[in-house]
């Protein structure tokens, strides 16, 4: 993002925050969410690196950190529920909960669509897809599929492997490629009880997804 492009923006966000007494929540979340997609190919580290330039300024709109955080996750991907929240954010439940209530009352996000039970899942109320007034339908859909695979053990050690060859392997070379076979060799090294084929088609879907190529 150009320097200037940011000093606009922040210029155009401080007059829509405090030019009235009333908190006109849709023009900024409006802003803050061009300030974060701004340049469409930002790989997951510019993201980030915008995110936490952003954070200490929303914390004081907010008063809290985790609302903050939350609000700029919905910025971001126009839609989660709790259970996102807290798995994405490692946000404590309680505090999920908090902050979306805390977002709802700011009609910043509201219920989009009802999560299906999984089978011989326990009773209890279905979680709720929320998201931002604009969100598209890709974008709930993304966050439904999101919910449910974060639930699969598979998914989540998946993710933990591609994080490690994210750390060990693919920043120690300098790269931002990797070929399928290569993710396979990986997997077996460290010895994972599940399958590795299982494993590396979940984990090549995660690098793929953070803008790593896969080479299959």
């Amino acid at each position: 993002m150009l320097d200037t492009e940011k000093v606009q923006i922040y210029k155009n966000l401080s007059l829509k925050l405090f030019s009235s007494d009333e908190c006109n929540s849709s023009n900024y979340v409006y802003i803050f969410r061009k300030l974060l997609l701004l340049k469409e190919k930002n790989n997951l580290k510019t993201t980030l690196k915008n995110i936490q330039k952003l954070l200490s300024f929303t914390e004081n709109i907010f008063s809290s950190n985790a609302v903050a955080e939350a609000f700029l996750y919905f910025c971001l991907k126009g839609a989660a529920t709790a259970w996102i929240l807290q798995y994405e954010l490692k946000m404590p439940e309680a505090t999920s909960y908090r902050a979306l209530k805390r977002l709802r009352v700011l009609n910043i996000v509201k219920p989009a669509v009802k999560v299906s039970k999984i089978r011989n899942s326990k009773g209890g109320p279905r979680p709720t897809v929320w998201a931002m007034e604009w969100a598209s339908t890709e974008e709930i859909s993304n966050a439904l599929r999101l919910h449910f695979r974060t639930l699969s053990p598979k998914y989540r050690v998946a993710e933990k492997v591609a994080q490690t060859i994210l750390d060990e392997y693919i920043n120690k070379r300098n790269t931002q490629e990797i070929s399928y076979k290569e993710i396979l060799i990986q997997i077996k090294e460290l010895r994972i009880p599940f399958k590795t084929p299982d494993i590396a088609h979940l984990a090549a879907q995660y690098l793929n997804e953070i803008g790593i190529k896969v080479w299959r």
